[in-house]
């Protein structure tokens, strides 16, 4: 039971010195509590917000893929050629290939899309004006989607594939452009466009109804949606067709792989490349789009722990300079015990859980104030942080560590000490 002992000694000296040094204590603390709120923090927002992710993936079926003109994904570029890159050397997709792949047997249904969100489009109402996410879809997109009306109804498979002026908005734009009115029925103005937009400069349309996003983060922070068919745009808009894009569903009990080689087969003789070229298009699953979204978290993570290091590096400092002081003023007493038995590992021992119990109240401190901000973000904003238990387990052995390393010299010159040297110490 000595070391039980011990222990109980170490923690004690270990409050006596943060008592007798409350600065030097503080500081060692305080980078502690950084570097483990920073971890504790971090985490759970990635945590978060990766649930959250992967719900959105999900809730559009897990064998759902995408077809797009050109590859994306995550690279660092030193001298970026626009000719050079597969986005603008490919050539896009037809819209009319949709049906040709919607007619294999494998296939359940394909979408044609163009996500317009970032063109910078606005939609206009009277003198009302508002700024909008413009997405070109088809009449059955809310199976794909997930998502809600709250009030009217979604557009037609008439309205569109005869390219009606309809348009289905949510509630932030029915809001800023009818106030308290009933938006059904009345029109709406789409114009002053951006990148991906290369026609006329009002568009009118028909507000048929109104849509509720699938209860995500990601689709909850995006607002002013407005929807309109896939052909309309592609007719009035003239959008730039490398935004255009499909979705895909196989057929149920049809293996992944196969719906893949299905329609890449089909693809490539809509091309009319021959069997030794490489395809100039992509297809794009599930589990792709979640490995490129492990990549932008990866980053996050690293962020997470550069930062955590700076917080603990200062604890780290501060342990040693606290120990280095607790070892000269104990000189006498560390010969004392010597003299009457102690064994190096003994010394060692006690100083080394005097560093990790300031490092500890550190961790613990660090753990409520992460606690505390991780409750406010789930209380105050829509990121669904969450702390993850490894995190917490991550945070204490980290601080309990930096104790440890860092007070391992001091610990070590005062367990070496020469008995006879230190007694005479004055």
């Amino acid at each position: 039971m000595s070391w039980i002992t011990a222990l109980d000694e170490g923690v004690r000296i270990a409050l006596a010195a943060l008592r007798a040094n409350k600065v030097r204590s503080g500081l060692t603390i305080l980078g502690v509590t950084i570097g483990v709120m920073v971890v504790m923090v971090i985490a759970a927002m990635i945590q978060g917000i990766n649930g959250s992710f992967t719900e959105a993936i999900s809730s559009r079926g897990i064998t759902t893929f995408y077809v797009v003109h050109a590859q994306f994904g995550i690279e660092v570029n030193t001298g970026y050629e626009e000719e050079e890159s597969d986005f603008m050397k490919n050539p896009p997709l037809d819209p009319a290939w949709a049906r040709e792949l919607a007619r294999l047997p494998e296939i359940q249904d394909v979408w044609e899309y163009a996500d317009l969100s970032q063109s910078g489009f606005e939609a206009r109402s009277g003198e009302e004006r508002a700024e909008i996410a413009l997405v070109a879809v088809t009449d059955s997109y809310l199976e794909f989607d997930n998502g809600d009306l709250t009030d009217g109804r979604w557009f037609t498979t008439t309205e569109n594939y005869r390219a009606r002026n309809v348009a289905v908005i949510d509630s932030a734009t029915a809001l800023d452009l009818f106030g308290g009115r009933d938006p059904i029925g009345e029109d709406l103005v789409v114009s002053s466009p951006g990148i991906g937009f290369t026609g006329a400069s009002n568009a009118p349309f028909r507000v048929v109804g109104v849509y509720r996003p699938p209860a995500n983060l990601f689709a909850g922070l995006a607002t002013h949606y407005v929807f309109i068919p896939f052909p309309t745009a592609y007719r009035d808009l003239d959008i730039w067709e490398r935004l255009i894009g499909f979705a895909v569903r196989p057929e149920a009990g049809v293996p992944l792989q196969t719906a893949l080689d299905a329609v890449e087969a089909r693809l490539r003789e809509l091309r009319g490349l021959s069997p030794g070229e490489e395809s100039n298009f992509a297809l794009i699953t599930q589990d792709e789009v979640m490995n490129l979204w492990n990549q932008l978290t990866g980053v996050l993570f690293t962020v997470m722990v550069a930062l955590s290091s700076v917080g603990l590096m200062v604890g780290g400092v501060g342990v040693i300079g606290i120990m280095m002081i607790s070892v000269t003023e104990r000189t006498r007493e560390i010969g004392l015990r010597k003299s009457m038995g102690a064994r190096r590992r003994d010394i060692l021992w006690q100083f080394l859980v005097e560093a990790s119990t300031l490092t500890l109240i550190g961790g613990f401190c660090g753990l409520f104030l992460g606690g505390a901000i991780v409750w406010g973000v789930n209380r105050w904003t829509p990121v669904p942080a969450e702390a993850p238990i490894w995190a917490v387990l991550v945070a204490l052995a980290a601080s309990a560590l930096t104790g440890i390393g860092f007070g391992l010299f001091p610990a070590s010159r005062g367990a070496r000490l020469d008995p006879v040297e230190a007694l005479r110490y004055e």
